[in-house]
């Protein structure tokens, strides 16, 4: 009507009836509660609570386009967040993941929020992450799970222990050594208990700790040894400030998933970065395939 100046106008442009056009902005009136034309003239001239009206609704049709076009962008994979849950060690496999999906994706923010392990599943169910990092797999029959990693624990000593040159080592010949350990329960630590045990042998863990860097640190000062992720120690492996030391009754392996609401639709960036981490997974099976 206001850009038309007039009702008959106005409904040949919607492809509407006059009548229909003009009980749609009786409506309007009822709900505003103030008449916005002014019915002395036939030119459609707004009142002053038709501009006010008007403005807000150019806003309104405004903001409901910009919405159409972040939808269509988010859908593009030109903007978006995905945010993901992790704990200390399981980040670290998130690095190069995050590499290649802000190489392909690079307006679509990600945010990594550190938790621990067990409280991931219920922060999905809540709906404050899209996707976590588990080495167990949670038996939640709300979440869906997909293994997009396989690590494995590994026995650190420093290069100068007396293990540090044996070709592999047993239990047994652990017996009388002190251990690092972290100091939150998990599956791994538990079966490395078990395993002891099993076997007979003491376990003695001397100092317990809060994360996987300190750990370290400890170990490189020859506090002890410790059981931690291969892929926590892969650049001081390679740098040889610790020796792996392979256990011939251990043979622990971690299988990293990531885990997501199975009743609800992943965005389009969670689900993308889901794509990243499979393909990059079975990238990762054909080199070791390839290399085997």
């Amino acid at each position: 009507m206001v850009e038309e100046k007039s009702f008959s106008r106005a409904a040949a442009r919607l492809l509407r009836t006059q009548p229909a056009v003009s009980q749609s902005v009786r409506r309007l009136e009822e709900w505003a509660g103030e008449p916005l034309f002014d019915r002395s003239t036939k030119s459609g001239v707004l009142t002053a609570a038709g501009r006010l009206f008007y403005d807000y609704a150019q806003k309104v049709l405004n903001l409901k386009q910009e919405a159409h076009s972040a939808l269509k962008e988010m859908r593009a994979l030109e903007r978006g967040r995905v945010r993901i849950g992790a704990n200390e060690s399981t980040a670290l496999y998130l690095l190069p993941l995050l590499k290649r999906f802000r190489e392909r994706h690079p307006r679509v923010q990600v945010a990594v929020e550190r938790s621990l392990s067990r409280e991931i599943p219920s922060a999905l169910l809540r709906y404050q992450i899209d996707l976590g990092v588990l080495s167990f797999n949670p038996q939640n029959s709300d979440l869906e799970s997909a293994v997009v990693s396989v690590d494995e624990l590994c026995l650190i000593v420093p290069p100068r222990h007396r293990l540090a040159r044996a070709s592999r080592v047993s239990l047994h010949d652990l017996g009388k050594e002190p251990f690092i350990a972290h100091n939150v329960s998990s599956p791994y630590r538990q079966r490395v208990i078990e395993a002891f045990a099993r076997y007979h042998t003491s376990l003695h863990i001397v100092t317990e700790l809060p994360t996987i860097e300190t750990i370290k640190k400890f170990v490189s000062i020859g506090m002890g040894l410790a059981f931690v992720p291969r892929m926590c120690v892969q650049d001081e492996l390679a740098r040889g400030e610790f020796v792996a030391v392979p256990v011939r009754e251990l043979h622990i392996q971690r299988k990293l998933r990531l885990i997501y609401r199975r009743h609800s639709v992943l965005s389009a960036a969670a689900q993308e970065f889901l794509e990243v981490a499979r393909t990059a997974a079975q990238d990762d099976t054909s080199a070791r395939t390839h290399a085997g």
